[in-house]
């Protein structure tokens, strides 16, 4: 084979390997949870526009794919449903109905394990509530340390009760809404709306304050409703 013939394949198969990496969908990573008979998942909708294909990653289990059946662009809201039920053991969340006339500043979420191994537990991220509803956006606003993977988790009072869904600020930037922090959080008035018009079934306001010692056992307890999902 001469020199020539040895170039021409090269520059073809460089041809060929880059048409290849510009024609694959870049994977999207976000979070989300499940609710209502687990067959549905809560996540927002700028990680999965126009996405094909929706996986969804659950703690020590094979992935499972989801379809959108709801899309709000403006609440950024998009509810998947899941071609399987999970096998995971989960108990329902508690959701807040009234954000309005929060008290308590201290909030909590829970960020998926990367790498998705028994050893590997959700992290928790703790802060604090800035402003219960902003006016101009209707959106809370918390302070708390997060990664952009970690938009999508649910977000928590102090009576384990979910009072919105934590929104990375870094993901809005197309929105032009937010800078670095304080980030943004969809209040779970707005969650609950929703489910209601699609007739998903979720849990009312608990009757019990968490304690510190009672912590640890209820965030094992509703810690896989907190999925990773790869939109592409």
């Amino acid at each position: 084979m001469n020199m020539h013939k040895v170039i021409g394949i090269v520059l073809i198969t460089g041809v060929l390997i880059s048409i290849m990496i510009w024609s694959t969908p870049v994977a999207r990573l976000g979070s989300g949870f499940i609710v209502g008979d687990a067959q549905y998942i809560l996540t927002y909708y700028d990680l999965v526009k126009e996405s094909e294909n929706i996986q969804i990653k659950f703690p020590n289990e094979d992935n499972i794919a989801a379809k959108p059946i709801y899309k709000n662009k403006t609440d950024n809201l998009v509810i998947l449903k899941l071609v399987q039920p999970p096998k995971v053991k989960r108990e329902p969340l508690f959701f807040q109905k009234e954000n309005r006339n929060i008290k308590e500043s201290y909030v909590f979420s829970l960020g998926y394990p990367w790498t998705n191994t028994l050893e590997d537990k959700h992290i928790m991220l703790e802060g604090n509530l800035i402003m219960a509803i902003e006016n101009e956006t209707g959106l809370m606003k918390i302070d708390i340390q997060m990664d952009p993977i970690h938009s999508g988790s649910p977000l928590f009072n102090g009576k384990g009760e979910v009072v919105g869904m934590v929104i990375s600020a870094e993901t809005l930037e197309d929105r032009g809404n937010y800078s670095e922090n304080p980030h943004p959080a969809i209040p779970s008035a707005v969650l609950i709306d929703l489910m209601n018009k699609n007739d998903i079934p979720f849990e009312g306001k608990s009757k019990t304050t968490l304690n510190i010692s009672a912590m640890d056992e209820y965030i094992e307890m509703i810690r896989n409703n907190v999925v990773l999902i790869e939109a592409r």
